[in-house]
């Protein structure tokens, strides 16, 4: 076979594997593991309803419901510029991520495997695992739910403290209308600091009860995720990128992170920024000191609050590298105060 039919079977693959990510995109609606799961959506509108309609009781239900529909699909949000590039984002980064990204995320399953087999060099393997009980599902549930958030905390800490990652992270806080899309509004870098982190937390955690409790250990799932994750998604997830204010009562502010919450994470104003970093749990930012809980509702602008252009595809994926390559070798691009940043 001669190297041009090398080169043309090469590129035949190459775009074969185009074709099939951008189909799997094309199905994340009918996924379940995917965070725009068409259940997570309904399940969504159907609290913002509720909500809209405890807030408007004197309305008769078919004129509440229309004006419902009014309010929470406006023209001037789903068909603003910036919701726009959050769909083609969607679409092109869905196409070249799992080509050139994903492969390079630390596996969960590796680390695990790592984990358990440095135990078994420490202190000898075991010889009968201990008994899978329903106590010790429970726990190995929960203590994936709370490491698979801390990682998720961790990486969004680092993104807004270190200079160089706030470059790429920028490009999720440039979205200046918030819709269920913005949430795939991430450049790849982002996704692969979040991803590693995850695999190397939870991988350890799982290499711990593999090595206790042997193959069988397992946790309790929905839909092949989490049951916490999942109850998490159902519960009005896709709120938290959207113009629908959706605050929780102060102490369980403490606890969980509320829509309205992380609405203000993306707020503009000096005093919102940097808060309320965490995805489930809002007990991290309690601890680091980086909770906001708002008192009543507050007038938000989403967007970057500085001159800086990110309003085009090759922008949003090309401008962070160069700006993190001008902080590697002594320039000076920030945007916030140096006590903003390290």
């Amino acid at each position: 076979m001669g190297w041009r039919s090398v080169l043309m079977e090469q590129i035949a693959d190459f775009f074969q594997a185009l074709l099939g990510h951008a189909l799997e995109r094309l199905a994340f609606p009918f996924a379940a593991g995917e965070r725009i799961y068409f259940l997570y959506l309904i399940t969504s509108l159907l609290i913002a309803y509720g909500a809209y309609r405890l807030a408007h009781r004197t309305l008769r239900p078919q004129e509440a419901f229309v004006r419902f529909f009014r309010f929470c699909f406006p023209k001037e949000i789903y068909g603003a510029a910036s919701a726009k590039l959050d769909y083609l984002f969607f679409l092109i980064n869905g196409l070249f991520f799992p080509l050139f990204f994903a492969p390079l995320i630390v596996s969960n399953v590796l680390v695990a495997t790592g984990v358990q087999d440095l135990l078994g060099l420490a202190f000898g393997a075991m010889d009968a695992p201990l008994p899978v009980t329903w106590i010790v599902m429970v726990s190995f549930t929960i203590v994936l739910a709370l490491i698979f958030d801390l990682s998720i905390f961790i990486a969004h800490y680092l993104q807004h403290r270190v200079a160089f990652l706030w470059e790429f992270h920028k490009v999720h806080h440039s979205a200046e209308v918030l819709t269920p899309m913005t949430v795939y509004r991430m450049h790849p870098i982002d996704d692969l600091l979040s991803g590693t982190l995850g695999g190397l937390l939870m991988g350890c955690v799982g290499g711990v009860f593999f090595y206790l409790y042997g193959p069988s250990v397992s946790f309790f799932a929905l839909a092949g995720l989490n049951l916490f994750v999942f109850v998490f998604y159902v519960a009005g997830y896709h709120l938290r990128h959207s113009h629908i204010w959706l605050s929780y009562p102060k102490a369980l502010s403490h606890i969980l992170i509320s829509p309205a919450q992380h609405q203000i994470h993306h707020s503009q104003l000096p005093i919102h920024h940097d808060r309320n970093l965490g995805f489930m749990l809002a007990l991290w930012d309690w601890m680091a000191g980086t909770l906001y809980v708002p008192a009543t509702r507050e007038a938000l602008v989403f967007g970057l609050d500085t001159e800086e252009n990110l309003t085009s595809l090759p922008k949003l994926y090309l401008q962070p590298f160069k700006r993190a390559f001008a902080l590697l070798t002594g320039g000076s691009v920030g945007d916030r105060s140096a006590e903003d940043t390290v």
